[in-house]
This record gives structure tokens, sequence and C-alpha cells, in this order.
């Protein structure tokens, strides 16, 4: 199970924006889509130029000159946040846990309504044993993002196998399946098998 959702985690790290933003309290609401595209019509032309060319990097395999040019763009560039998650996923995806964490808190402190930062950490966080702190960041990725599906999975990933908050990881599951592209038939057997757990705990 672990393989799986992991995989998907990544999947969607490589369509991350610029992300700029501020320091702050993360209780501020939500960003608007609005502001968003106001924000990113802001950012210089050199460092639209060459974040393209890392994701681009990034989708290609070429890894090493998209950490390259994502670690030049968090030094000329230290207010977009977009570089230090997608460095984040680079090192996650390479097993530098310690790496990646540091990554995407540093991306939370530009941007603290970066919910696929916040969803990583909540990975990061669980497999450190901090069920606690994956439980907070998952809540505060989908508060920010409610349409978020693979904080979705992965927090039901937690509710269900760490936890035992059985029902509500059935619903985190559904909504996976609801907002997921297709209905995705490894997490559909995870919701035969818990509803059949859910229903034996009940009698």
């Amino acid at each position: 199970m672990q393989n799986i959702f992991v995989k998907w985690t990544l999947l969607i790290g490589l369509v991350i924006t610029f992300g700029i933003g501020c320091g702050g309290t993360s209780k501020r609401p939500p960003r608007t889509e609005a502001a968003i595209k106001a924000a990113e019509a802001s950012v210089p032309g050199g460092a639209r130029k060459d974040y393209d060319k890392a994701l681009e990097a990034m989708k290609s395999g070429n890894i090493t000159l998209a950490k390259n040019i994502l670690s030049n763009l968090t030094q000329t560039y230290p207010d977009l946040s977009g570089p230090h998650v997608n460095l984040g996923i680079i090192y996650f995806r390479a097993d530098e846990i310690d790496k990646a964490e540091e990554s995407f808190k540093q991306a939370l402190k530009i941007n603290p309504d970066s919910a696929v930062s916040l969803n990583h950490l909540g990975i990061i966080y669980r497999g450190k044993g901090k069920f606690t702190e994956a439980k907070s960041n998952y809540e505060r990725a989908l508060e920010i993002s409610p349409n978020y599906a693979y904080a979705h999975l992965n927090y039901g990933i937690l509710l269900d196998l760490y936890l035992g908050e059985l029902n509500e990881a059935l619903e985190h599951y559904q909504k996976f399946q609801e907002l997921a592209p297709g209905q995705d038939k490894e997490v559909k057997n995870w919701i035969v098998d818990l509803e059949r757990r859910i229903k034996s705990a009940r009698n």
C-alpha cells in the first residue's frame, strides 16, 4: 500500500506553480484564484523561463539539472515558494527525507498555503511516527484545498492504518475516489475491506 500512495503523491508534484507569498500565520484564509493569478503575473520573466526549464528537466528525468536550476532560483528569487516545493519533491523521491522536510518547511515559510508541501510533510511525519503532526498537516492541506484528492487519500491511510479512525478514513477514501480521475481499483478494494471491518466492529 505504501508504494502506491507515495507514487501518487509524487505525480502531482511536477505541476507546482511559482507560489509567490510571504511569511506569516498559516491561519490566514486561502488565497483566491484571482489573487494567485495576480501574484504569478508579477513573476520576473527570467524566473518563469528557468522554472519551466526545471519542471521539464524533472519530467524528463534530468534530476541533476532540475536541482541545479531550482537551487539557483531559491537564491535569486527568495520570495518564490515553488522552487522549494519542487526541490522537496526531488529529495522525497530520492529518499533524502530530512532534506525534503527542510525544503517543504521553507516553502511554507514563504507561502503558508502550499497544500502540496503540507501533504508531503504529512507523509514524512507519518513515516517518522509523528502521527499528530501528520494529521494536522493533512487537515491544513484540506482546509486550504478541500478538493485535493491526494491529501484525502493520504489522510485516509493515516486514519485507517495508524490511528484506527475507520469511519473518518472511509470518508476520505470515498472522497478520493470522487475527486481522482477514474475509479482506482486498489482504493476501491480498500473501501470494501474497510466497510467490512467497520461492520464487523459494530457486531
